[in-house]
C-alpha cells in the first residue's frame, strides 16, 4: 500500500477518496459534474439522460410548442430578490413576463398576470400538504400562467389532481456545463446551465422562446448579505418558511459549500450572458441594487 501511495499521483487518491464520499458532498458535485462535463460528449450526455427521464414517464416533446413563439419580442425575467418589493410592477402588464416560484405574493402580481412561472427546485414537489397547499394556491392566484416545473411535479400533480387548467410543462436538468459554446437551452434536451430557477429555468426559457431582449429584474444574488434575512422580496413563506433564509434553510452548507453555490450561479449567469449575445440576444438588469454585476444595467423607469 505505502507503494501504491508512493506511486499514484495526488489526482488518484483524491479521485479515490471522492469514490468513498470521504470529501464533503459539494465537492463530490463539483467533481462528478466537471468530470462528465469534459469527458462526455454533449450528444452523449443528452442521449442519456433524455433516456432516463423518459423511462420515468418524464416527456419533452410538447416543450416544442415553446420554440420561438415571442421570436424578436422582449421579455421582463423576475426573480424574487428583496430589490422586486421596491417596483411597481402594474407598467408589465401586457408584456412577455416569466416568473419563479412565490411570485404571486408580490402586491402586482395580479395586476402583472404572468406569463410563464417556473420552478426548479424539487423540494417544493414532495407529496407532503404543505407542498399541495402551495400548488393550489399557485393554481388560484395565476390561473393564466404557462408552467415550466422540476420533473419531480409529474407525480404529485397527477396524485393530487393540480393544475387541471393550466399548460404544464416539464423539463429535464441536464450536467451543468461551464463552457458557452456547449450551453444548450433546448428544452425537448436535458438543460446544462444553472443554479436555481433563475439561471437554470426562467432566463434559459425566455431564450428558447426567441425573446432577444431580455430584461431582468430582482435578481439581486444576496443570499450572502446576511445569513439570517430574507434573501427575497417577502419576510416569510407560510408553507416553506425553512426557505426564508440561508439559515432557516435545513439543507444549509459550511460556509465554503454556500460560497461555491454562490460562484456557481454567478458563473451561470457569465456563460448565459455570453451566449446570448452569441445568438444576438441581450440581456440587461434592471434590478435596483443588488451584487449581480455581469449584465449591463438599466433603469426599470426607461423600459417605457
Amino acid at each position: 500500500m505505502s507503494i501504491l501511495r508512493y506511486l499514484l499521483p495526488p489526482q488518484f487518491h483524491y479521485f479515490a477518496r471522492v469514490l468513498r464520499k470521504k470529501e464533503p458532498p459539494w465537492q463530490r458535485q463539483r467533481f462528478w459534474r466537471d468530470f462528465i462535463a469534459w469527458s462526455v460528449p454533449l450528444p452523449v450526455q443528452s442521449l442519456a439522460l433524455s433516456i432516463g427521464y423518459r423511462r420515468k414517464g418524464v416527456d419533452v416533446r410538447r416543450n416544442a410548442a415553446l420554440r420561438n413563439r415571442h421570436r424578436g419580442r422582449r421579455c421582463f425575467v423576475m426573480g424574487n430578490g428583496p430589490s422586486l418589493g421596491e417596483l411597481d410592477l402594474r407598467p408589465l402588464a401586457g408584456e412577455i413576463t416569466v416568473g419563479a416560484n412565490s411570485f404571486y405574493k408580490h402586491r402586482d402580481a395580479e395586476a402583472v398576470g404572468l406569463k410563464y412561472l417556473c420552478v426548479g427546485d424539487a423540494s417544493f414537489m414532495t407529496d407532503e400538504p404543505k407542498s399541495v397547499e402551495w400548488h393550489r394556491v399557485i393554481e388560484e392566484k395565476m390561473p393564466e400562467a404557462t408552467l415550466m416545473l422540476h420533473p419531480d411535479a409529474r407525480e404529485l400533480i397527477g396524485k393530487h389532481a393540480l393544475y387541471q387548467k393550466h399548460s404544464v410543462h416539464f423539463f429535464h436538468p441536464g450536467i451543468p456545463t461551464n463552457v458557452p459554446e456547449l450551453v444548450d437551452f433546448d428544452f425537448e434536451k436535458p438543460i446544462n446551465v444553472g443554479l436555481n430557477t433563475g439561471t437554470r429555468l426562467c432566463i434559459p426559457l425566455a431564450l428558447f422562446m426567441g425573446c432577444t431582449d431580455i430584461i431582468l429584474l430582482g435578481f439581486d444574488a444576496n443570499w450572502l448579505d446576511s445569513l439570517s434575512s430574507s434573501y427575497h422580496f417577502y419576510a416569510k413563506h407560510e408553507q416553506f418558511p425553512e426557505f426564508d433564509s440561508v439559515l432557516a434553510d435545513s439543507r444549509v452548507l459550511p460556509y465554503e459549500g454556500e460560497l461555491l453555490g454562490t460562484l456557481r450561479d454567478f458563473e451561470a449567469h457569465r456563460l448565459l450572458n455570453t451566449r446570448a449575445q452569441q445568438l444576438g440576444a441581450r440581456i440587461r438588469n434592471a434590478s435596483p441594487g443588488g451584487r449581480l454585476d455581469v449584465y449591463p444595467r438599466i433603469d426599470f423607469e426607461k423600459c417605457f
